[in-house]
């Protein structure tokens, strides 16, 4: 019977390479939900794995 071998190299998390890939999981920051900016109301977004912002104006 032949032996059995360990994985040698380190595992990835699939949560960091999806971000790295660029699909995020986009959550709306409620905390501040009137943010203006330039006289438009904004909507801020936060990615719920790694914490990357981004905003979009309404």
């Amino acid at each position: 019977m032949a032996d059995v071998l360990q994985f040698k190299g380190k595992p990835r998390m699939p949560d960091q390479t999806l971000c790295r890939n660029g699909h995020h999981r986009w959550e709306v920051v409620k905390s501040d939900p009137f943010a203006v900016r330039r006289g438009e109301l904004i909507t801020r977004f936060r990615c719920k794995r790694c914490g990357k912002e981004k905003t979009k104006a309404q």
